[in-house]
């Protein structure tokens, strides 16, 4: 009897024991919330969002990894959180576990715990990703996620959880390959955004001239707006475009440049009122002479600087993938280039046009390639979820200009820059392109911004990469992209 007395009282106050411990766990705890189960209580710990690919099926996006803590409210895992936080840090989740419920957190280094779980997570954003405006456009269009992560803890009649519990790891997807396979080359997309890193304001595309795909795009800063694919007026590089349409129309005139000519009631000026003198199309090319243009626009006139223009692509809608497009600018309509004044205009690249970097990369390619052109294409195909790519059809092409004009347009690129305005952008004698200082209209403190341009192919014998450097608020294509475009050839065949 004695010893039943005994038993009986031990196991009153264990029990007693356990009842206060509860009781002060809901006093620490706060008011609890019943679980939708009833009988267990979910943590989300993780979404994994669509994968970006390079064309490689390098990863961009989701490619490294996150650790995260998951602090359940127990004395156990009070006792390792100085493992892992800052005095500061503990009491901030502290604070949360008052709650009841467990509390996940970030942690920079794994360190080995008995009572709190480390677990895996997908890094989205890794500091080191590349394409970034890229990357995000993507992402807008495809905001849902796609799988997720999440820890299952067992709970009571009152959703406490049960001691002991370490919870369940549910995976919905969360190891999905699903995502997007772009045409950027790791590599090159490196080599250009090194070469752009102390670009203020601006943007750098490189395709690949026998396809027009996108082998790198870069805007900077990291903003809103991706400048690649934004239009700008592109001023004297739009020439090239001028100089191939009286080549097609087999006119080929020396003029004399006086430094200024006027149309209606306008005079327009050569830079800073330079007199050219007598001027062929490739020396007015490679001094970037504006009369000379003026002139020739004039002669041309609407209807076939409009009709070349249009097979180039100029004031199109490129269908990138599915929902994502992108206008190339703006091009001047019949009306407009009824004036002689918007006809001069648009003999140098100013007036009502205007083109991004990602278009006009496009026209580069198709001088480059023998008169052939297709729009930029970005996106190779789409990846399910096993990694298995279902490839876009490829990219439609047509002629735009003969091949005799192509390769005479492409020897006057090269006297540009060998001869001319562009000798910033030589190297190894393989470069050929043309130099733009467009005006955009816009004042800031008194001063007219400028857009700046380099344009061109590489190398000149035997052309694979067509290369756009555009700058916001610059002071020449000379001085500001044409050594840009040199970088990044200097470095992309190594």
């Amino acid at each position: 009897m004695k010893k039943r007395m005994i038993i009986f009282s031990v196991a009153m106050v264990f029990l007693f024991s356990i009842v206060a411990e509860r009781i002060g766990y809901v006093v620490f705890s706060g008011n609890y919330e019943v679980s939708s189960a009833h009988n267990s209580y979910t943590v989300d710990i993780d979404k994994i969002f669509e994968t970006v690919y390079d064309r490689n099926l390098n990863r961009i996006s989701n490619k490294t990894e996150n650790l995260v803590a998951v602090i359940r409210p127990t004395e156990k895992c009070l006792t390792e959180m100085n493992k892992l936080f800052t005095y500061k840090e503990r009491e901030e989740i502290m604070e949360e576990l008052k709650q009841g419920y467990p509390v996940v957190k970030q942690i920079d280094n794994y360190v080995s715990c008995k009572y709190i779980k480390i677990l895996e997570t997908t890094n989205r954003h890794p500091d080191d990703m590349l394409a970034k405006n890229i990357v995000f456009s993507y992402e807008n269009l495809k905001p849902e996620a796609v799988g997720s992560k999440a820890i299952n803890f067992s709970v009571d009649a009152i959703g406490r959880l049960l001691d002991g519990d370490e919870g369940n790891i549910i995976d919905d997807n969360y190891d999905t390959k699903k995502g997007i396979s772009l045409t950027l080359d790791n590599r090159i997309q490196k080599i250009t955004e090194d070469a752009g890193a102390d670009m203020k304001s601006g943007a750098i595309v490189v395709l690949d001239t026998d396809t027009s795909e996108v082998l790198a795009s870069y805007s900077t800063p990291n903003d809103y707006l991706n400048r690649a694919f934004s239009s700008y007026c592109v001023g004297s590089v739009y020439k090239l475009v001028v100089a191939a349409c009286a080549l097609e129309n087999e006119i080929n005139d020396t003029y004399e440049c006086k430094g200024k000519v006027t149309v209606g009631d306008t005079t327009f000026t050569c830079q800073k009122d330079k007199k050219h003198g007598k001027q062929t199309i490739k020396e007015a090319l490679a001094n970037s002479c504006n009369c000379y243009f003026i002139d020739l626009a004039l002669k041309l006139g609407s209807e076939k600087l409009t009709d070349i223009s249009k097979r180039l692509g100029f004031g199109d809608v490129n269908h990138l993938y599915d929902e994502w497009n992108v206008r190339n600018g703006n091009f001047p309509n019949s009306d407009d280039l009824q004036s002689k004044g918007q006809l001069a205009l648009l003999g140098f690249g100013q007036g009502k046009l205007t083109d991004s970097p990602l278009h006009f990369s496009s026209v580069i390619a198709a001088i480059a390639n023998g008169g052939i052109y297709k729009m930029p294409q970005l996106v190779s195909g789409s990846v399910d979820d096993s990694g298995k790519v279902s490839e876009r059809n490829e990219n439609e092409a047509n002629r735009a200009m003969s091949e005799d004009t192509a390769k005479t347009i492409r020897e006057y690129m090269r006297y540009v820059v060998s001869d001319g305005s562009g000798r910033s952008a030589d190297y190894n004698n393989q470069t050929a392109g043309k130099t733009s200082t467009a005006q955009s209209g816009r004042m800031e403190e008194d001063k007219e911004i400028l857009y700046t341009w380099f344009a061109g192919f590489y190398p000149y014998d035997h052309p694979k990469y067509s290369i756009v450097v555009m700058t916001e608020d610059g002071t020449s294509g000379a001085t500001d992209c044409g050594p840009i475009f040199r970088t990044i050839v200097e470095n992309i065949e190594e």
